[in-house]
Order: C-alpha cells, then structure tokens, then sequence
C-alpha cells in the first residue's frame, strides 16, 4: 500500500512538471480552426479580428501547408484586374464555370463566392497581403491568377500566422485533430492530441474545418478518383482528417472524384527531384518532366496515341484517366536532338522556361534509364519490349503519326500542327509517367455561407468546412484554364466567409 501510495504522488509530480505521462486537458473557445494553411489562417485572422477567442490547430510541425507553394490566387473584379483593363465579372465568371461544369456543381454557393472575392482581396491588402500582377499560364486563358507580392502565398502565411498571435488567438502546431464533439446533433468542438502527448477536449461554439482534403491517403485515393494510383504533388499531410470528421457529424460527401489534376509526372519519381526551378532547386529531373510536358508524341501503356497533347492539364489529364492513368511519352532522336539545339519549345509553368537547350539531356537520361523511368532502342519493336508496350501497336501509332506529319494535318485529334513531329529515326525513345495531383477537391456539401450541410440539405449546427474539405466547387474536372488559382481562392475566401456568418449569429443573438 505504501509503494503505491508513493506511485501516485510520483505519477502526479511527473504530470504536472510536463513530463512523459500524458494528460487530459479541457479548453473552451469561441472558434476552433482545422487545418492552419490559407484557409485556416484566413479565418483565425478573421476571427481575431473580430474579437472572438480563437485556436487554431495544425498537425505538421510548421503552418502554412499548401498556401505555402501557392505562386497566385483567383479574384474576380478585383482592383489589379480594373486597372489592367481586364474585364472579368462575377456574373460572366459564374456563366462560363457553370458551362464548363454543365451545372453539375453548386451554384449558389459559387455565385456567392465570386460576387465576395473582389472583398476578400481588397481585406487582404489591409492585412498586408498584396499582388503584382494578373497573369494566365496559358495563351488563351482567362486573366484571374493574381501573382503574390513577394514571389509565393508564404506571405500571407506568414503575416497572418503573425496577426493571429498579436491579436491573442492560440495556434497549436504538432497538434492534430482527432474527432469531433458532437451533442444532440451539434458540433461542439474537436479532440485533439498536443505535441506533448496530452489530450486537448477543446469545445468550440464553431468548428472550421480546413485540413486540406485527402491527396495523402492512399486508401481515400482508391475509394473515390477514377485513378487509383495518383500521388499527390502538392503538400504532405492532406489524409482526410476533415472530410473524415465532417462524414462524422453527418455531412453530405459531394464530387469526391474530382481532383486538381496536375497531368503526367515522371513515374515513380518523389516530388522534390522532379517538380522545383531549373538549375536553382534540387529538382535534378524537371527538364526531363519538361520533355515528358511537351506536345509531342503520348501513349497508353499499350502504346495507342491518347490525345491532343497541347491540352490543358484537366483535360490531358482525364484523357489518362480513362486509359488506366499511366502512359509515356514517345521520341526519336531527331525530336532528341531539337530538343538539345533548339530548346524545349514549351516551358514547364515557370520552372523551366521555354527555349531552354536540353544540354545535358543524355545524362539525365541514361540516370532516368538507371532509375526506371526512361527507355532508350534502336528499334521501335526494342523500345515496345523496354517498356511494356504492344510493338504491333507502337508501330502502327508511329505509323500514323508519320503520315500525319506528311500531311500536315492532324486529322485524328486535331492538334496544332507546329506540333506534330515524326517518330522513325532512330534511337527511339519513351518516358514513363503517371498522373499526380495537387489536391483533392471533394468534400463536404455546403451552402453559401461554408456552413456543413447533411443529406438533406439542412445545416449541421457548429460546422463550417472550407477550402479542399468542401465540395461543391468542381463536377468531374478541375477547371484551371479558365479559373485558375481558384482552389486556394475558394479555400481563402471560405475562411473569411466563414467567419462573418459566425460574427452576423452572434450578433443577431
């Protein structure tokens, strides 16, 4: 009895000086916010503002998450976009996103959204987030990407991770959540688990939830996009904590197929060696990721030829989808060689820039052959064996694209034909690659002011889902090419949306 009476007291000291046993805590907040990137930041910095008592829990060991890669941000009549000249409105906007989705997506909640973003950008800039300039990666595309101040989206991680703790809000990183409170139907705050190993009951008259989708769940991956084998390309720890919880207390799940689709990506390759600036980051391989971009010649792993290659990313992208997610791209050395002398004639979003000479393309090359994902024969039936591919069908798809050059005319998918190259003189060579993702972009149904809905359509009280955990935005395809950066828009805009219903009910009470 006396050695337990002593275990207890040790027990006890051990707790309370913080060390290695963990404890139950109990917190209360006006709001509780999931997730601390854009979104999640957005509405802590909206709800310090208005005084409201503020947490904001993030599981990676920094802030920032996808916001911090962030090059531009969707606005719409914006003050930069005026005084360009540029004549992109809500209701203009609403009409060609509605076309593209064929209104399979909601349109309420979108129409709500682009009349408010002109808003958001003009609060940013009184928050200290400002823009240089409104740009479009593509030569018919539509002027709504509005390029940071300061190069990246690590400026309004910054500042507000900074606001949020000079105006008395808490953010908790190392801190993830682990499950909602839920009372009588009500959502009353989240548990999580802080860095110290303590279990934080945080209860909450509002719970945001912004974690960012589920890009990093392999299993969430194979259960809902058409390409069970994408990988995700944009910032870790996006594993369906908040789509999870939402589904929970009961939320609708729309669009779950749809994804930020970021096109071919060199097979099996991590991210960081393939996707950062030319010569300036550790991305070894992104010029042999710009050939593998190029419009040249792409194939099914049978060796068919797929489609336009000059399409934009959700369109090459869902061409892929639809023949197993994987194919490669097909050369020879007459391509090899203008590549070489000439340059790659299209950049890679500014990473590698067009006209680059491949200079040190062979040895990019033999190292992709050592690693799997590049192949090189002096016949096209050697190079069909390399790789997989059906020699009976490379053949005949070299064939075709031969003749099509002779003509001058792409007559089975219509491409430009500045593009059209021809493939029989060898070596030949191919470049494996397989589909990757940026986000996940289905979630939870909401209504225009980002509160949860259930199946129903009835508001679950105490929740609001932002960003990459609400749905709604997207139908079967990501729509970059005529809305680009709207992804984070609809995460950054969402926040403070959000935010402002929570203020309006309290007031109203």
């Amino acid at each position: 009895m006396k050695m337990l009476k002593h275990t207890v007291a040790a027990m006890a000291i051990l707790t309370l000086a913080g060390g290695a046993l963990a404890a139950d805590r109990m917190l209360t907040t006006d709001v509780v916010v999931v997730g601390a990137g854009s979104g999640g930041l957005t509405a802590g910095v909206a709800a310090t503002d208005a005084g409201l008592k503020t947490i904001v829990l993030e599981k990676n060991a920094v802030v920032g998450g996808g916001g911090n890669y962030m090059e531009g941000t969707f606005f719409v009549g914006s003050a930069l976009q005026k005084a360009d000249n540029i004549g992109v409105t809500p209701e203009r906007q609403f009409k060609r996103v509605m076309d593209f989705h064929h209104w399979r997506i909601n349109a309420k909640a979108l129409n709500s959204w682009l009349k408010q973003t002109a808003g958001v950008y003009d609060w940013l800039a009184d928050h200290g987030v400002h823009y240089e300039a409104v740009k479009t990666a593509f030569i018919d595309g539509n002027r709504t990407w509005h390029m940071y101040k300061g190069g990246h989206g690590t400026v309004l991680v910054q500042e507000f991770a900074k606001r949020i703790k000079e105006k008395g809000g808490e953010i908790m990183t190392s801190t993830p959540a682990t499950e909602l409170i839920i009372e009588g139907g009500v959502v009353k705050g989240v548990k999580a688990k802080a860095k110290n190993g303590d279990t934080l009951t945080i209860r909450a008259d509002s719970t945001i939830i912004a974690t960012g989708g589920f890009s990093d769940n392999k299993e969430m991956v194979k259960k809902y996009l058409p390409y069970a084998g994408y990988e995700s390309a944009g910032s870790p720890g996006r594993t369906g904590d908040g789509v999870q919880m939402l589904e929970s207390a009961g939320a609708k799940l729309v669009n779950m197929n749809v994804c930020m689709q970021a096109g071919l990506w060199l097979k099996g390759v991590p991210t960081d060696l393939q996707f950062g600036k030319d010569g300036v980051t550790k991305a070894e391989y992104v010029r042999l990721l710009a050939a593998l971009f190029q419009p040249y010649l792409k194939t099914s792993l049978k060796g068919d030829r797929v489609a336009d290659e000059t399409l934009p990313l959700e369109y090459i992208s869902n061409a892929f989808e639809e023949v197993g997610g994987e194919g490669f791209a097909v050369f020879d050395d007459k391509t090899r060689q203008e590549m070489i002398n000439e340059g790659l004639p299209r950049g890679y979003f500014g990473m590698v820039t067009p006209g680059t000479k491949f200079t040190n393309f062979d040895e990019l090359f033999a190292r992709g052959v050592k690693d799997g994902f590049c192949y090189k024969a002096d016949t096209l039936e050697e190079l069909a064996k390399l790789t997989g591919m059906d020699p009976k069908r490379l053949t005949a798809t070299t064939e075709r694209m031969n003749e099509l050059v002779k003509l001058g005319k792409d007559e089975d998918f219509y491409k430009d034909a500045q593009w059209l190259r021809e493939v029989k003189t060898g070596p030949f060579y191919a470049i494996k690659g397989s589909l990757r993702t940026y986000a996940t972009t289905g979630g939870a149904d909401v209504n225009e002011h980002f509160q949860a809905l259930d199946k129903d359509g009835n508001v679950i009280p105490g929740i609001y889902a932002i960003g990459q955990d609400a749905g709604g935005l997207y139908s079967d395809s990501y729509d970059m090419h005529i809305a680009e950066g709207t992804a984070s828009s609809w995460a950054i805009c969402g926040g403070k949306i959000a935010v402002d219903h929570i203020v309006a009910n309290r007031k109203a009470k």
